[in-house]
């Protein structure tokens, strides 16, 4: 590709034009990703952007799930060559307004009857995880840089012409950089649990057989300050009967100065969770979008989401010593599998 308008910026790390990265492996991605959650657990949203320069493509999403079974799952599709600091496809727009602070999130009219504007504004320091690489039978199918951040919003999301206010609803966000085969990746547990005045970022990988392959995260301080990194991080899920969603689990932290963090998780609205996967057949296609619309209280319906799901944000309570919050719990299963888990083999 020839020299672009970013290349006009001083920012480069290759001595190469900004379309060239730093490996040929196809997964090579540049993603950004937001949740927010009804203070109620009632409603969540996740919604996520991401440039592959490798395949000069990019892919974004957003996802709204209510407590009744309602959910609406929406994909965009673009090339991506010289823009890559566009970040936009179809009717969605995710823009940084202030680096580090406030991002604001946009879903145009559309034929799915969805339309939103999300105002972002980071509540705490980021936590920046240490990078993250996993070798798999001699191949690097993990390298990358991750960091996540708790926040507030505000704005509207319409549904069908109902609009819903979205008021001071807590949230997050996070930032990933490099190589995620994901499909070769057995086991994670990404972990975000908001309370008042701080939030728990945390993320273990694991193989099949239960190695732990990474484990990082920690508490972030609307004051300011950071806790000691964690260097352990335990779980023990309950599942909803077969299925793939969690109704509980306790989890376990431990820092570099040996503290530990228990925390429970509980799904008070089951329903209130997003799948990540190919999706049914009947998704409806129009130009860049592409887009489903389904209630998880059918049976047939949530059976067969569950069945093509490869991994899961779902909204859940936690308690912490005597603070109680809301976040994601997602779980995420390929590769080589996860038997100690077995609703997700």
């Amino acid at each position: 590709m020839p020299y672009g308008p970013w290349d006009e910026y001083f920012i480069h790390q290759l001595p190469r034009t900004l379309d060239h990265v730093s490996d040929t492996e196809r997964s090579w991605s540049d993603r950004c990703y937001f949740n927010v959650h009804a203070p109620d657990g009632s409603l969540l949203i996740t919604t996520g952007y991401g440039n592959n320069p490798n395949t000069q493509s990019a892919h974004g999403y957003f996802k709204l799930a209510l407590a009744d079974g309602r959910h609406w799952d929406l994909d965009v599709f673009r090339r991506s060559t010289t823009d890559r600091g566009a970040l936009h496809a179809g009717p969605i727009r995710w823009t940084c307004v202030e680096p580090l602070e406030r991002w604001k999130l946009e879903v145009g009219a559309n034929p799915a009857g969805i339309e939103a504007e999300l105002n972002y504004e980071s509540r705490a320091p980021l936590w920046e995880l240490l990078p993250i690489t996993i070798r798999k039978r001699g191949r690097t199918i993990v390298d990358m840089t991750h960091i996540k951040q708790p926040a507030r919003y505000s704005g509207w999301v319409k549904i069908d012409g109902e609009r819903i206010p979205i008021d001071g609803f807590h949230g997050g966000r996070d930032r990933t950089f490099g190589i995620r085969v994901a499909d070769q990746v057995d086991f994670w547990l990404w972990f975000e649990a908001g309370f008042a005045d701080r939030a728990i970022e945390a993320w273990v990988w694991e193989s099949a057989d239960g190695t732990v392959q990474y484990v990082d995260g920690g508490i972030t301080h609307e004051d300011g300050t950071l806790s000691e990194r964690f260097v352990s991080f335990r779980h023990d899920i309950t599942f909803d009967g077969s299925l793939k969603r969690p109704l509980s689990a306790d989890v376990i932290f431990t820092d570099t100065g040996g503290h530990e963090y228990r925390v429970s998780a509980h799904s008070d609205h089951p329903h209130c969770g997003v799948y990540y996967g190919p999706g049914p057949a009947r998704r409806q296609r129009t130009g860049p979008l592409s887009y489903y619309i389904w209630d998880s209280t059918s049976a047939t319906g949530l059976e067969g989401i569950e069945r093509s799901a490869v991994s899961l944000d779902q909204l859940m309570r936690f308690e912490m010593d005597g603070m109680t919050g809301h976040g994601i719990f997602e779980l995420l299963v390929q590769g080589e599998r996860y038997p100690r888990y077995p609703n997700w083999v």
